[in-house]
């Protein structure tokens, strides 16, 4: 319940939450109290648990899209006397970290903003692996029809990201480059799917969104893209873990990791299989999903350089308030799972 109080800040902060996710979660925080006291205060057994992951609908994490659709984590858990999985798919970062704060996910694939959010404000987790880094997968788009070539033609205008996001991050570093900050602009706190709608009637100059968003508005010709994270924001995708589970179940987290591997091995191999499979989970066509896996490096090192941003997009996070206190972030990135990345 501490976690439960600490997250309602953050909570506060998302004007338009997804109203089912958020009237599910309370039920099943009841539904794990529950269960939990019908069990007793016994361990439970390697083979009897149950490891609580869950995806996102973008294409960063189609490795364990694939995973999840072939049955690979399942089938690797039990072989090694583990358990089983048991998958759950949430729109953003934030309703992750609420399931986290309820009680009811042990994994989540996100972004490395929400992550860092629920770290501050309290959340025992910690990144145990980079899911995937792709900086052109978030871009400052514009209506097609949009007069603006560089980010200085938006001074003054209404741009609309997603409050705290990487997005978010990427429209203050653009601005930067460009001798502005955010003040220069009238931001608007919108998700996504609100942006794209948003500047296909007006209501905006600019958005920062990322995939699979960015693709459906351009390949409908309703915008363009201004610009990328290419050379200002990597777009770090994290697999977060509770340090529980970490502690207490390396294994697990090892057999994880390695699914992942697997499965950005196979999408390499068979991209045109792979698209066909996951393409309804992360809402794009298959060529198009084709398209993105070029875009993005799944699973690199999570090493110096990548700790360092991280510590870096902390540190955007308290400056613009959405964090109101920060942490070592020795304590937060976990190297204790390193792997080779599937691109080496």
């Amino acid at each position: 319940m501490r976690n439960l109080r600490l997250m309602k800040r953050w909570s506060n902060t998302r004007k338009r939450a997804d109203q089912n996710a958020r009237t599910i979660i309370p039920f099943l925080l009841t539904l794990a109290i529950f269960l939990a006291g019908c069990s007793g205060s016994q361990p439970v057994k390697p083979e009897d648990q149950i490891v609580r992951v869950c995806l996102q609908p973008i294409p960063a994490y189609a490795p364990l899209w694939i995973a999840r659709r072939k049955g690979w984590l399942q089938e690797a858990l039990q072989e090694k006397g583990l358990g089983s999985v048991a998958w759950s798919t949430m729109r953003d970062g934030p309703l992750q970290n609420e399931a986290f704060a309820a009680g009811i996910i042990d994994v989540a694939l996100t972004a490395d903003t929400p992550a860092i959010i629920g770290k501050a404000a309290g959340l025992d987790i910690e990144v145990v692996a980079l899911a995937a880094k792709s900086p052109q997968s978030l871009a400052v788009v514009v209506p097609i029809d949009s007069p603006a070539t560089k980010m200085a033609d938006l001074k003054d205008k209404k741009i609309a990201a997603t409050k705290g996001s990487f997005c978010h991050h990427l429209l203050a570093l653009a601005l930067e480059r460009e001798g502005m900050t955010l003040k220069d602009v009238r931001f608007i706190n919108m998700s996504c799917p609100e942006i794209n709608t948003s500047l296909q009637t007006d209501q905006i100059e600019a958005g920062v969104i990322w995939e699979p968003y960015i693709t459906q508005i351009v390949d409908k010709k309703a915008a363009k893209v201004l610009m990328d994270g290419t050379g200002l924001k990597d777009g770090n995708e994290v697999i977060a873990v509770t340090s529980s589970l970490a502690e207490n179940s390396p294994q697990v987290i090892e057999v994880l990791l390695q699914v992942f591997q697997k499965g950005a091995k196979f999408l390499q191999e068979h991209p045109q299989e792979a698209a066909e499979l996951i393409a309804a989970d992360v809402d794009l066509e298959p060529a198009q999903l084709v398209q993105a896996f070029d875009r993005i490096n799944y699973m690199p090192p999570l090493d110096q350089a990548t700790i360092e941003d991280l510590d870096a997009t902390q540190k955007f996070l308290h400056e613009i308030g959405v964090n109101r206190r920060t942490f070592d972030i020795s304590t937060f990135a976990n190297t204790n799972f390193q792997a080779e990345s599937p691109k080496e």
